[in-house]
């Protein structure tokens, strides 16, 4: 029996083999698992589909795997390939139907044509629209040349973008009134165009460029890309270069607040928590997106919408042995911070041994990189895409402050909010951090109700 990987989750077609559980001659049950794979930087056992013994194994640690691909072979009563039925006559090739009245999406090929493609769109991938005229049987529908001087709905700036792309505006459904085009209709061409000129790809990466035989000046070594870092790869990369990120420097001062974690430290130990200053950010962060609904939201660019969450789960990035992790707290708006901090401390610790869930790194709507247990002030860190915002914390330090008759010590925390500038201008931005910074510095205030 041939065992194929199964689709594990949504959006999961591939993983890495982190390890092969079984060997050649184990007998294995229903359910036991055969493989742990590596997919979106979260642990996957992949069980086995029936009783048997492990006859063949097809992959080895590091292997990248897809979904329907085989991995294994048993053999046994019970791992016997179904039987199906034959077929008492082939089935006779269907006629290609001619195109729907009103056009049609899919090129229709006659089979002594070569095939053609489109030089007008920016992507092989891309689908002509409805507005092509009914197509004849087995003609070919590609299409028309661009002519800008008929009358279409959009602007002197959107033709030249796209007589720059190389796009026919006939084929681009606008989205403003009347059916008007505007630049943001043009944002997926802009994409393809991008790719084409090896730029970022779908996949999130680059071309690849030649490098130099570094050997050449002294000794080097090699290492081979894994999984989570080729993740972390693609994913910086395509937010990098597809987000116009903007970033927004502050220092709040945590003094009171730093003195109130000491007080309930040791009682939240107790309870099997780590009361660091990172819950009482998050709660402080729920208050400021509940005020700036933008900052929890997500830039739509295919639909040309913004979708605002209403609902606050915010991934808390973790260093681990592997690699950056960001794993997702969930309702943090209806925990208290004793919970919040008991959590975190559990779902880290599960993180760093790779024993997160893939769930668990997914549906996250802002994102808290703290960085202060390490050290360093300011830094900007990259948006978790399709998140719009992230926050950046640098380590305490002892300051002197300026309190209107003299200068005191106070801890001041640095603090830099990273957010999209399609969704979010840069007022927002300053006013979200010096929320952000008030809601801090008077802990105790606000929740009191202050």
């Amino acid at each position: 029996m041939e065992v194929k990987l199964p689709k594990l989750a949504d959006g999961v077609e591939k993983g890495d083999v982190l390890n092969v559980v079984v060997k050649v001659g184990d007998m294995v049950d229903v359910e036991s698992p055969l493989i742990e794979l590596e997919s979106e930087k979260a642990t996957l056992a992949v069980p086995s589909p029936a009783k048997g013994k492990v006859a063949k194994i097809l992959v080895e640690a590091g292997q990248t795997v897809k979904v329907g691909q085989v991995f294994m072979e048993l053999e046994g009563d019970e791992a016997e390939e179904p039987t199906t039925e034959k077929k008492t006559a082939d089935p006779q090739p269907a006629e290609k139907p001619a195109a729907k009245k009103g056009g049609s999406k899919k090129e229709i090929k006659p089979a002594d044509t070569p095939e053609t493609k489109p030089q007008n769109t920016p992507s092989d991938d891309y689908e002509l629209d409805d507005h092509q005229p009914p197509a004849k049987p087995g003609q070919l529908i590609a299409p028309p040349s661009p002519d800008y001087d008929e009358v279409l709905p959009a602007g002197p700036t959107v033709r030249r973008m796209a007589r720059e792309l190389g796009v026919d505006l006939r084929n681009v459904r606008g989205s403003g009134k009347n059916g008007r085009i505007a630049v943001e209709d043009l944002d997926p061409y802009i994409e393809g165009y991008i790719a084409k000129r090896g730029g970022v790809s779908a996949a999130g990466g680059v071309a690849p460029i030649d490098l130099p035989d570094f050997s050449k000046w002294g000794s080097i070594r090699t290492e081979k890309i894994d999984g989570i870092r080729r993740k972390i790869s693609e994913k910086m990369t395509q937010a990098w270069s597809l987000v116009p990120h903007v970033h927004h420097n502050h220092e709040v001062d945590i003094t009171d607040l730093l003195a109130l974690q000491k007080r309930h430290k040791a009682r939240v130990k107790e309870l099997g928590g780590a009361l660091t200053i990172t819950p009482f950010i998050l709660k402080a962060l729920v208050i400021c997106l509940r005020e700036f609904p933008n900052f929890n939201a997500s830039f739509d660019s295919r639909n040309g919408q913004i979708i605002f969450k209403e609902y606050y789960h915010l991934g808390v990035a973790v260093d681990t042995p592997g690699g950056l992790i960001v794993p997702v707290l969930r309702d943090v708006d209806k925990k208290p911070i004793v919970q919040l901090a008991v959590e975190l401390n559990e779902l880290a610790d599960r993180t760093r041994d790779r024993k997160v869930g893939l769930d668990e790194l997914r549906g996250g709507t802002f994102t808290l990189s703290n960085l202060g247990g390490i050290g360093g002030g300011h830094f900007n860190p990259i948006i978790n895409t399709p998140e719009v915002a992230i926050l950046g914390v640098g380590r305490a330090t002892k300051k002197p402050v300026w309190n209107g008759e003299g200068f005191t010590p106070r801890d001041m925390l640095p603090i830099t909010i990273g957010y999209d500038h399609r969704v979010i201008d840069g007022a927002d931005g300053a006013r979200f951090i010096v929320r952000l910074a008030d809601v801090l510095q008077n802990f105790e205030a606000t929740f009191l109700g202050f």
